[in-house]
């Protein structure tokens, strides 16, 4: 039973690796207009990375959360780039991005990846803003790399042990598990995700059909199903309270005022562990803060930098 086990589990896997759209084919073919009008491609560390890049002006990072992308940010990006240069990157492994499945996708890996794309987009140093795994690669990113971080907004962060119990979808803890990890390559994944995603949101109405296509898009390209389950196996058991201790960037973070997946607790742990944060708590807002309660998530920012002038202006 074991050996017939682990040979579904590879040919499944081989198959998701073989099958649908290469990550270029999917970003020429996608609904997403900023993607279209503003993206591009740059090689970093031997990875072909997806990027969208709007505005003039200082530099701000946009990173996303697992499993999302830079479609994530779309109502964020128009309003910075009217004062900002904007750069949203798809990490690899996620949304138009080159998918390695076998990437160690650990955070230090991820800030790594952030580090070389400032590198070839010629940043010196930015206000790098994380959702989510976003948020722990963007701390990771600030505590390692400090003098190209100029700031850090962290929304809704997950990476810091916390007590509260598990509440992530059933789906999202099976991913994790080694083994029945790769059942989902045969469930109608779709729904998975959709009902993932509706737990990610306060309101669940706010949520379309055309967010969960952008969402599914890239699992459905060539190595995403793969990609996705290393991602989800990563060990997240470590403790990493004493590299994000050392951050000294000014930071922000930002929580929705429910959030089913990445407990409250561990956003007010970053803020203890970061001297001089500032925490905001958005109300009816869940783990996408920046998807639901856009408006409010810019004022929270808009507020924060105008209170670091003249941080704010270099």
């Amino acid at each position: 039973m074991r050996a017939s086990s682990a040979i579904a589990t590879s040919l499944a896997l081989f198959v998701s690796a073989c099958a649908g759209p290469g990550h270029r084919d999917l970003a020429a073919s996608t609904s997403f207009d900023l993607a279209r009008t503003h993206g591009h491609f740059v090689e970093v560390n031997g990875l072909d990375t997806f990027a969208i890049v709007a505005g003039e002006g200082p530099d701000i990072v946009l990173l996303h959360g697992n499993p999302s992308s830079t479609y994530s940010w779309r109502h964020l990006i128009e309003p910075r780039a009217r004062n900002h240069r904007v750069h949203a990157i798809d990490l690899p492994g996620y949304g138009f991005s080159e998918k390695p499945a076998e990437a160690p996708f650990t955070a230090t890996w991820l800030a790594g990846h952030v580090a070389g794309y400032l590198e070839a987009a010629g940043v010196e140093s930015a206000v790098v803003v994380g959702n989510s795994m976003g948020g722990e690669v963007a701390s990771e990113f600030a505590a390692l790399y400090p003098r190209s971080t100029r700031g850090l907004v962290l929304i809704a962060p997950s990476g810091l042990k916390s007590d509260a119990p598990d509440e992530r979808p059933l789906a999202m803890r099976i991913a994790s598990l080694p083994l029945l990890g790769s059942v989902l390559t045969t469930l109608p994944f779709r729904s998975v995700l959709a009902g993932a995603l509706r737990d990610a949101y306060y309101d669940p109405t706010r949520l379309t059909d055309a967010d969960i296509d952008a969402y599914y898009a890239p699992t459905r390209s060539r190595n995403g199903l793969a990609a996705f389950l290393a991602r989800m196996r990563r060990d997240t058991t470590l403790d990493r309270s004493d590299i994000v201790r050392q951050i000294r960037a000014p930071t922000l973070v930002i929580l929705g005022e429910v959030d089913r997946l990445v407990p409250l607790s561990v956003g007010h742990r970053y803020g203890e562990l970061i001297a001089g944060s500032r925490i905001v708590v958005i109300e009816k807002a869940g783990h996408l803060p920046q998807e639901e309660r856009p408006d409010a998530v810019l004022r929270a920012i808009d507020v924060w930098q105008k209170g670091l002038s003249p941080f704010s202006e270099k």
